[in-house]
């Protein structure tokens, strides 16, 4: 949600209340709700959503259809100023948010069919996963979370978090420029690679046979786990952050 305010001194805010008032100008608005669904009749064809603005919340839907939950908020709510569109598998998600100060934002569920691949290109409120079983890639600024997937993860950030729980993911990248990583599995998975420029580097996994690789350039590592051939791999890499593997979970 974005929320611009003007700063200022008590007299200096009592003007602004005041013009604010005569605008119409809202500074803590109320969301507005609205859903709509539309038809995917491509089984086994990928889903992709484009957000500008806005969190992202993506769960399991029903087969043949993408259903979207839309919270609207100050100038996004007005009329024309926000829209969706759903097109070969193309969702897109907009609000027009440019305004001096006031209160204006948008968040989403997005719930997507089973058994295709979702691609999410999201704004820096960041993105959910929850619960998906098909492959998912990633793509956003803002911090990145992911819960109970068992499909192939592809997850790319730039300064925020990504974070996973419950991870029954067998094969997983994650990839951010400055941002922390953190991620704990269910189940051992076959190929996991992390990578951040400046972040901490954490994984929790069930005890299991893993071939090895930590490294990070200025920071500690640590790893309760013992590299070994094997076809499972792990690969830990930060610049300046330390690096956890540890075991639990399963």
């Amino acid at each position: 949600m974005r929320r611009i305010t003007a700063a200022a001194t008590a007299a200096a805010m009592a003007g602004l209340v005041a013009v604010t008032s005569s605008c119409g100008v809202e500074l803590d608005a109320k969301e507005v709700h609205t859903s709509r669904t539309f038809p995917h009749p491509s089984p086994g064809a990928p889903v992709t959503i484009t957000s500008a603005i806005g969190g992202l919340r993506i769960v399991p839907g029903a087969a043949g259809e993408v259903r979207v939950d839309r919270w609207l908020r100050g100038k996004a709510a007005h009329d024309d100023n926000a829209s969706w569109s759903f097109d070969r598998g193309a969702l897109r998600l907009g609000a027009d948010c440019t305004i001096v100060f006031g209160d204006c934002g948008a968040r989403y569920h997005v719930r997507v069919p089973p058994g295709v691949r979702v691609v999410i290109r999201s704004a820096d409120e960041g993105v959910v996963v929850r619960e998906l079983a098909q492959d998912v890639e990633v793509s956003s600024p803002g911090p990145i979370r992911v819960y109970g997937t068992s499909g192939r993860l592809r997850l790319v950030g730039g300064d925020g978090l990504i974070a996973g729980d419950r991870l029954r993911s067998a094969d997983v990248v994650a990839r951010t420029t400055t941002g922390t990583i953190n991620l704990s599995f269910a189940a051992p998975p076959a190929r996991l690679e992390m990578r951040s420029g400046d972040g901490r580097v954490t994984a929790t996994v069930p005890d299991a046979p893993y071939q090895i690789t930590a490294e990070s350039r200025h920071g500690k590592e640590r790893s309760q786990l013992r590299s070994t051939t094997s076809d499972r791999t792990i690969v830990a890499r930060s610049g300046t952050g330390d690096i956890r593997l540890l075991t639990g979970q399963g």
